[in-house]
């Protein structure tokens, strides 16, 4: 039975090695990154792979309208409720494993195969196929089970890290030591009580923790139930601070370890990185993105609009590359690219694309080569 993966990121591409290892050419992968061409003829099982997004139910049904699989696998995590909402014969079998060897944690960890209003035979068929490429199977009734199995299972992992955080900031506080106080307090009780009430122990992250599943999970649960415990401990784990008097557009993305300036507006869609800083007063509209270490001084403007206002007639996009520093007051124009590294001195105004490493200044921005002291 031909089989098609959607998404060759960790998981897809795991999935992808074990299962041609056992069918050899009945097993295609499609990705928007590096795609291969999806079969033109009868597609068995499609199989999907990508991260959740608000647009996930109808990304999966333009595949299954593509593909037309008899059946149709997600391996996503999902909001409560997502799989039943999908046409078709729709499965939910999450993925267990530790980044960056997933291979091994499909072949690990019982795979959940849940699903809803089907034939039991079905599900069982799909876990023969599973279990002959060595991937061990546990097959469940509704599909909401596992969507929220897999969510609470790294909310716990991360409330768990999030109180390491917690109890690391406690020993600073009274100048302890915290291997003395923690690690090998637990370690020694832990050693002297049966299993079951062995507790975790892990070690607190640096900037924030870590990987794209723990708090992005943690994060699907809160938009759907909020719990004091879970908010609290997806803030700590974000590691993100907004300061006093922001405006931040409830669809704007903000990532992990940063920090976001008084004063500072964040418009609509807006995406920003991981530990990227924004100074205070900042105004960042619709179209802007900015990649992950980027470092946006106090009283830069984006704009977006060419000829305002235009009503969006005019907009443009702006991107700001990993690793740019943008100086104070700056001024950037629609329709501009800032690449990776990129300094733009203070009070700049940049009306073009500024090539990666170069450092650029002046009204209008140019490039000029830094000199040694």
């Amino acid at each position: 039975m031909t089989s098609l993966i959607i998404g060759l990121g960790e998981i897809g591409l795991a999935l992808h090695k074990i299962l041609k290892d056992e069918y050899g050419d009945k097993i295609f992968g499609y990705d928007t990154a590096h795609p291969e061409p999806i079969p033109e003829h009868h597609v068995g099982i499609l199989h999907i792979c990508i991260p959740w997004s608000k647009d996930f139910i109808n990304i999966v049904e333009g595949y299954i309208d593509v593909a037309q699989p008899i059946a149709t696998i997600i391996h996503s995590s999902v909001p409560v409720g997502t799989t039943k909402k999908i046409k078709g014969k729709t499965f939910h079998s999450p993925v267990r494993g530790k980044h960056p060897n997933m291979e091994d944690g499909l072949k690990t960890y019982c795979k959940y195969i849940s699903f809803d209003d089907m034939d039991l035979l079905d599900a069982q068929e799909l876990a023969g196929y599973f279990t002959k490429a060595g991937i061990l199977t546990k097959v469940v009734t509704d599909t909401k089970t596992t969507e929220l199995g897999k969510l609470l299972a790294l909310a716990r992992y991360g409330v768990y890290i999030a109180f390491a955080k917690e109890q690391e900031d406690i020993c600073e506080k009274f100048g302890v030591s915290y291997h003395k106080a923690v690690t090998d307090f637990e370690n020694t009780r832990n050693d002297g009580v049966e299993d079951k009430l062995k507790q975790p122990l892990l070690f607190p992250f640096d900037k924030f923790i870590g990987g794209h599943c723990t708090v992005e999970d943690m994060e699907i649960v809160l938009d759907q139930y909020e719990t004091p415990l879970m908010k609290v401990a997806y803030d700590i784990g974000r590691n993100t601070k907004v300061w006093e008097n922001c405006n931040i557009y409830d669809t704007a993305k903000i990532g992990k370890g940063c920090s976001i300036g008084g004063g500072s507006e964040i418009g609509h869609n807006v995406v920003i990185g991981n530990n990227v800083r924004i100074g205070a007063m900042c105004f960042i509209p619709e179209g802007v993105v900015i990649e992950d270490d980027c470092f946006i001084a106090p009283k830069v403007t984006f704009s977006n609009d060419k000829y305002p206002p235009s009503k969006q007639e005019c907009w443009g996009k702006i991107l700001v590359k990993k690793g740019a520093t943008i100086g104070m007051g700056s001024v950037i124009l629609p329709d501009v690219t800032i690449g990776e590294n990129v300094l733009i001195g203070a009070g700049s105004v940049v009306t073009k694309h500024v090539p990666k490493n170069e450092r650029w200044f002046g009204n209008p921005a140019r490039p000029h080569e830094v000199k040694d002291a």
